[in-house]
């Protein structure tokens, strides 16, 4: 089985940015609290940096991280710290490209009885109209080429 994990950065600095936010807005107001005035200092500035870059990398790790592992047979998604039940390409019947907004894309599958799985294949860094086609032909059960790559033949 194949694996991909790659970093999304954009939801990377979305995590550190509302911890740093946060614990900004905390440390002013318990500041402001004890001595009645705002201090922020270089110190305080770089500790601040540090523990928001700890727990954003946390969070980012908890929710958003997506790791992706498929094969012939099937695959496996995981996003943040969900579960990764592995699905079989055989219990789709259709597959669609859904644009969510703001650049990103998802393959998504469906199942018979409506049921439905986002593979978010801008979150993967992977080429999403070419990917839709392989998962179309994996899920036709037919054999697609080795890797993600392009699935266009040419001249």
């Amino acid at each position: 089985m194949k694996t991909l994990a790659p970093i999304q950065w954009m939801n990377l600095v979305k995590s550190v940015i509302i911890f740093f936010m946060i614990s900004s807005i905390v440390w002013m107001a318990a500041n402001y609290v004890m001595f009645r005035e705002f201090f922020i200092g270089w110190p305080v500035l770089l500790g601040n940096a540090l523990v928001t870059g700890v727990a954003g990398w946390w969070w980012y790790r908890r929710e958003y991280h997506a790791v992706f592992s498929w094969d012939q047979q099937g695959f496996g998604l995981r996003r943040g710290g969900g579960d990764n039940s592995p699905k079989k390409w055989r219990d789709f019947s259709r597959v669609s490209l859904f644009h969510e907004g703001y650049g990103r894309f998802v393959v998504r599958l469906y199942q018979d009885d409506g049921a439905r799985v986002d593979i978010p294949a801008s979150d993967l860094k992977l080429a999403p109209s070419d990917f839709r086609f392989q998962v179309m032909e994996l899920v036709a059960g037919r054999s697609v080429a080795e890797g993600l790559g392009s699935t266009r033949k040419e001249s």
